[in-house]
């Protein structure tokens, strides 16, 4: 128990989830929440615009518990509906959960545990604290742990900035999984860093706020074996549809990072944005693999010299370690039919099953 939880006092925690035609999984993931050991939250339904009956399930579970506010709104996206929840919430600390999803009944206990009392000096020090998560896949009832990069621990000072901060970007595996979900923020973090976040990003668009929140943290605690958070990869998550808008928000997310790197002085920014935008490379060439259209070989090429594929590869010397990525650093490094052609295939083949 954290001193916080020890001094009689709890700081109140908003919970802030974003609901669009999330019927079916709405329920479970609202009553995850309310039923959490620690009660001292607010939950915070943000509709955006629903088509099927979870407008109306969200006036429902209101209406059964005074901690609950639903916001209806007009149709403008996920990262839309998150922004407006923060803005109509008032606690001073945050917490998303997403609708697919659900969360452990001591998550934010275990979270808020980790806070410093509320007479203590640096109890207004902005900061963030982590636990970890699993995918749950429906179809075959199995799970996975996934964790961070950077070992549990209180990070702080140079420590953070070192082993949190110089690392943030640019590795094939997270030091902090940059989702929004699974963390406590402090409120201060997450309004200051609105002005990054762009509704129009629909791929990677956690990074809009996460990533500048993380570079102004005073604090980041990442609780050990802590796996709180259940991420629901559905049955229909298996079929790999093409997007062929991905290339373009892949962009505009590069952009967006510049900006953000820049506006936090961070050292050696131009590398460590050139070695993530090759893991986006990697997302978005995954992405073009699985287009069925008949020119995806050529778009692919070109793209690859367009944005200098070999050089890119060059930004990360280390050995790539997920068996995808190494497939396509094949054609990265000479773009070329020959190459493309036979990796297209395999993504083609592992799309239908």
């Amino acid at each position: 128990m954290g001193e916080a939880e020890e001094s009689g006092k709890t700081e109140r925690i908003a919970v802030i989830v974003p609901v669009y035609n999330n019927e079916d999984t709405l329920r479970r993931c609202a009553d995850s929440i309310l039923g959490q050991s620690r009660k001292e939250l607010s939950l915070y339904l943000v509709d955006d615009g629903s088509t099927d009956g979870g407008a109306a399930l969200c006036d429902g579970i209101a209406a059964a518990d005074p901690r609950v506010h639903v916001i209806h709104k007009a149709n403008e996206g996920l990262v839309a509906s998150w922004m407006r929840g923060v803005k109509e919430s008032s606690e001073p600390w945050l917490c998303f959960v997403d609708a697919d999803d659900w969360i452990d009944g001591g998550m934010l206990a275990a979270l808020a545990g980790q806070l410093p009392c509320p007479e203590h000096p640096e109890a207004e020090k902005r900061e963030i604290i982590c636990c970890s998560y699993l995918i749950d896949r429906e179809w075959n009832g199995t799970s996975e742990k996934k964790g961070h990069g950077a070992p549990a621990g209180i990070y702080e000072g140079e420590k953070l900035r070192k082993e949190i901060r110089e690392k943030l970007l640019g590795n094939e595996e997270r030091t902090v999984i940059l989702s929004r979900c699974m963390k406590l923020f402090s409120r201060q973090l997450i309004e200051d860093n609105l002005r990054y976040c762009d509704p129009s990003i629909r791929m990677g668009e956690d990074v809009s706020i996460t990533v500048p929140a993380l570079l102004d943290a005073e604090r980041v605690v990442i609780l050990p074996e802590a796996y709180y958070y259940h991420y629901t990869f559905r049955a229909q998550s298996m079929v790999h549809r093409y997007d062929s808008a991905m290339f373009e928000n892949i962009r505009r997310l590069r952009e967006l990072l510049r900006r953000i790197l820049a506006a936090k002085h961070v050292p050696d920014a131009a590398q460590m944005l050139r070695r993530e935008y090759l893991f986006l490379f990697f997302i978005a060439m995954k992405n073009e693999l699985r287009n069925p259209a008949g020119g995806a070989v050529e778009r692919i090429r070109r793209l690859c010299i367009e944005e200098g594929s070999p050089a890119l590869l060059k930004s990360y010397p280390q050995p790539l370690r997920d068996r995808a990525d190494r497939l396509i650093a094949f054609f990265m490094r000479r773009p070329v039919a020959a190459r493309i052609a036979p990796v297209r295939a395999i993504f083609l083949i592992q799309g239908r099953h």
